[in-house]
């Protein structure tokens, strides 16, 4: 965050100010009957076992696991594809401002942050369709927060197998064009974006890899959630 804020001294007072007032996801296999190569099961279980035991065991089990209910066919059908270095759009900036002005209010002892996530009240202000937080995730702060369109509700949470997230939501117009999921890296973030009904989101992560996120965002995505 040291980093970001340094390559951008001009948005110090914005945030600032804002501290004082208060990936291509797609369904690749809908139906999938095709034999998985021995190859691909061998590569996922190689990859599990060479997790085992390591320090980053509890942070990437989730990958490894995931790549091995894929490749065996007991997934949901649904793969990312992960892109690479991409241009920002004013959306993932906005919500790098946000990450950064929470982060602010981290540590302001006249800015308290407030943890109480009320969906309905959001969707009646804002528009903001929010899916419902994996049980596990536990939120630490919402704040109201601007993007170049219209306001936006940014929620810091801390999810067991992802550590530290931000999760960036704004209502989208009708006009609005629809954006394939997609998830990659940014200025040493990793980043995902996706829509779900009249909302877009954001969700960063500042460590961690696109592949990674991509199954956080799922969660997000998946149907009753």
């Amino acid at each position: 965050m040291a980093d970001y804020l340094a390559k951008r001294p001009e948005r110090m007072a914005d945030l600032l100010a804002d501290a004082r007032n208060t990936a291509t996801l797609r369904i690749a296999l809908s139906t999938s009957s095709d034999p998985v190569p021995p190859q691909l099961v061998a590569e996922a279980r190689s990859l599990r076992d060479s997790l085992r035991g390591q320090r980053l065991l509890r942070r990437y089990a989730s990958v490894a696991a995931a790549l091995v209910l894929f490749s065996a066919g007991w997934a949901s059908h649904v793969a990312w594809q992960v892109a690479g270095p991409a241009p920002a759009s004013p959306l993932v900036e906005a919500a790098l401002d946000a990450q950064a002005a929470l982060e602010l209010r981290h540590w302001m002892v006249s800015q308290p942050e407030s943890t109480e996530l009320n969906a309905q009240e959001i969707v009646a202000a804002l528009g903001i369709e929010l899916p419902q937080l994996p049980p596990d995730w536990k939120v630490r702060d919402v704040q109201v927060v601007a993007t170049p369109e219209r306001p936006a509700v940014a929620i810091t949470v801390d999810a067991p197998d992802l550590g530290r997230l931000l999760l960036m939501a704004v209502a989208r117009s009708p006009e609005d064009a629809e954006e394939p999921p997609t998830a990659f890296e940014y200025e040493g973030q990793t980043i995902a974006l996706f829509e779900r009904g009249r909302s877009s989101f954001v969700l960063v992560d500042v460590s961690g890899h696109p592949e990674q996120l991509a199954l956080g965002a799922d969660r997000l995505m998946r149907p009753g959630n």
